[in-house]
């Protein structure tokens, strides 16, 4: 334990999507998803343990046996409700600092994971992110009390799957936005559909298994015009609408 508090990954993991099905499943490079970014994720100079997170439906059953086969450790919450589903986690593995990761980004780059928590520790922040990474490569590090407080003033439990949106809310947490300058950044590296996946896969391919850090991949890919232009977001983010059934604001009064 490099700081003062236990820092673990929650790897926000289920089978139920919608575009590509069973996404965290699907093979990449001879292993499922969600096996090479635990891979990948180990690689981390800062975290002490790496846990996927999932829900308690049946469904995700298949999840938990993988975690055992591979002695990974997991945890089981709410299927809806993803800030009290991490509070559990959190509280099981007595950890204070809390790093959110996506299980359909295999590419989440540790490096600069260890340079978000560094910089969380430093300026002693409730919430630390940046934009500047590519998507399908970042992740976001929270205190424990920063879930606490916002689980205690959302509305609106659904809205739980968009604690990015949530947390991004300077009047009512300490946030601190990493600025990092990553030439085209502009890529993106998330698994949405098919061709996501097999781009990821030549990009597995490549590097025998192995992927470098961000930087050298599209330092490659620069040479490569046919897979560099399809992966271009045209500055454009690609975080899902916000539904219009869901509340994402506050009670203030329970602030």
């Amino acid at each position: 334990m490099i700081f003062n508090s236990k820092v673990i990954a929650l790897v926000a993991v289920r089978l139920k999507s919608k575009r590509l099905k069973k996404k965290a499943f699907c093979s990449l490079y001879g292993k499922k998803v969600i096996e090479r970014l635990t891979e990948r994720l180990k690689h981390s100079k800062y975290l002490d343990d790496i846990i996927w997170c999932t829900s308690t439906n049946n469904e995700d059953d298949p999840i938990v046996n993988l975690a055992k086969l591979n002695s990974v450790n997991y945890f089981r919450g709410s299927e809806n409700d993803i800030i009290s589903r991490f509070i559990g986690a959190a509280n099981k593995f007595n950890s204070k600092i809390i790093i959110r990761v996506t299980g359909d980004n295999p590419l989440t780059d540790p490096s600069l994971t260890d340079l978000l928590i560094k910089h969380h520790v430093l300026n002693n922040s409730d919430y630390t992110y940046s934009e500047s990474f590519p998507v399908g490569t970042r992740s976001e590090v929270m205190s424990i009390n920063t879930l606490l407080k916002l689980e205690k003033i959302v509305k609106d439990k659904d809205s739980s799957e968009y604690m990015t949106w949530l947390l991004k809310r300077p009047e009512v947490f300490k946030i601190f936005k990493l600025n990092y300058y990553i030439k085209n950044s502009n890529i993106k590296f998330t698994i949405d559909n098919l061709e996501d996946l097999k781009f990821l896969n030549i990009i597995y391919k490549k590097f025998q298994g192995k992927p470098p850090n961000i930087k050298k991949i599209i330092s490659w890919l620069n040479n490569k015009p046919e897979y560099f232009a399809y992966q271009k977001r045209n500055n454009k983010e690609l975080n899902s609408p916000i539904r219009s059934d869901v509340d994402t604001s506050f009670n203030v009064n329970s602030s």
